[in-house]
Parts: C-alpha cells; structure tokens; sequence
C-alpha cells in the first residue's frame, strides 16, 4: 500500500507502507537486554492480588504483568530537553527537576518526518580523554556529501563498524564513541529536530555530568529547541542503504522527560 503525504511540512512524497523497518530494539525481562549507565535489567513481574494471579500457565483467567524499567539505560528511548531540566515555560532555564521540566509528551506533537539514514565511522581522539572516540562535524558533512540537497528535520546516524551485538550489548565500562560538541550543534543550526542513534549516548559515559553534546542540541543560542528529540540506542540493520526514508517516531504519552520508543522507517520517493 503506498499513500502520498506532505513531510515536514512542505515535501510532497510517496510512503510506500509495505516497505518498513523497525528499528527499536524488543525489550524483554531480564538479561538478553542492551543496557548503559549500570542500569538495573528491567523486570517484567506477574501481577498478584488475592486470588488472582496474571498468569494463564499458573492458572490465572489473563496475563497481566507489570514493568519496573529506566528508559534510558534499558533500550530504544526517546528523550527531550527536560532531560538535562529544560523548563516547559522558560525557553533559557536548565534547572527543574522531575514532575516540573518540559516531558516528552509536550515536546513530540507530531510523529512523521522525512529522515535521513547516514552511516558514520567515529575516528577522531581527544587526548583529554584517552581512548574515547568520537563522531566529528567533518564526519556528518562527508557522509551527507553523498546525498545531497539540506538536511531534513530528522537524521539517523549509524556508527561503523554495524555488528550483531547491539540488541543485547551492555556498554557500561567500555567507553562507547559519543558525538562532539560541535557536530550537534551544526545539526541543530541546520535544522534538524530529531536525531537518533545507534549509541547509548550523544556524551561520553563519563564527562563529569556536562552532557555538552546534548546542550548544545537543545541550546544552541542558549534558548531551548522544545520541540527537538534525541532518540539513543536504535538499530538500523546493515543491509539498509544510506538515503531518505520516512520516519514514524511512536512513543507512548509518558509526562517524563524521556520514554521508551520505536522508531520505523519507510521507503519513499517523490511526486
């Protein structure tokens, strides 16, 4: 089935709806989980109350189960600004905690995007911080160098070497590659609203709480992007070319700064 829409606004393109790939990562009880930051596993519990057990195997009518899980260390998340205490009212304030900073739910209105898939070895050391590596500005310009034309309101970024692990990886420990500073920030002065990636984090693992990268996403003039979104820890298969897709970013309706999501993309083509 294919449908024609109208992407970022004014775009006018073919989504073919029987060309898609997920790329969220499943979720499950338990180990078998990618994981960061030293994350509890998450627990998939069987609800309990008098009688009733959820469970169709222990002689339950249903399956009912409850989730104990921290979005950002345990999948596929998608976070805002109040991540790092954007206020939902003051567009220069970094500093309101949980139950008061600007949610998800307030930031993500809209769901559909054109995206662009760009894969992207991270090269560049820093000898402040030994063996941390890097995705530089020069990295995204060279990779989008192929493509052409402006950067559309959502980029996917795939880290090289692409490997079977990223389902289940535990990255605590080991120094994954993180963006520079300056690289969001181009993004950001591009235009680009939503980026998402294949790391656990757009910082390093351990910055002394800075997260420059993520400020200078969501403050890149020192005013706050409210509607822009960091999604960290999708997988985009390698057999996917580089290239254009339609984007549908789903989340459920959290009020948190961040929430788990499954992000799939499309093929499209213009008209």
């Amino acid at each position: 089935m294919k449908i024609n829409a109208m992407l970022d606004g004014f775009e006018s393109v073919q989504i073919d709806l029987s060309q898609c790939w997920d790329l969220g990562i499943p979720l499950r009880g338990g180990a078998g989980n990618p994981n960061a930051f030293g994350m509890e596993e998450p627990l998939f519990e069987v609800f309990r109350a008098g009688g009733f057990v959820g469970d169709v195997e222990q002689g339950g009518a249903c399956n009912v189960v409850g989730v104990r899980m921290n979005p950002h260390g345990n999948g596929t998340h998608t976070e805002c600004a109040g991540h790092i205490g954007a206020s939902p009212t003051d567009d220069r304030a970094m500093n309101c905690g949980p139950g008061r900073c600007l949610t998800l739910d307030q930031a993500l209105t809209t769901f559909w995007f054109k995206a662009l898939l760009l894969s992207v070895e991270p090269r560049l050391t820093n000898a402040a911080m030994p063996g941390q590596v890097w995705i530089a500005q020069k990295d995204l310009e060279e990779a989008l160098a192929t493509h052409g034309g402006g950067l559309p309101s959502a980029v996917l970024i795939r880290t090289l070497p692409h490997d079977s692990q990223r389902s289940s990886r535990h990255y605590t420990g080991h120094m994954p590659p993180a963006f520079e500073p300056a690289a969001l920030e181009w993004l950001a002065r591009s235009g680009v609203l939503h980026l998402l990636t294949d790391l656990p984090s757009v910082d390093p693992e351990h910055d002394g709480g800075l997260l420059l990268a993520h400020r200078a996403f969501w403050f890149p003039e020192g005013r706050c992007r409210r509607q822009a979104t960091i999604t960290e820890m999708i997988d985009a298969e390698s057999s996917l070319p580089d290239g254009f897709y339609a984007l549908n970013l789903m989340v459920p309706r959290w009020s948190l700064d961040a929430a788990p999501s499954r992000p799939v993309i499309y093929a499209l083509q213009s008209v």
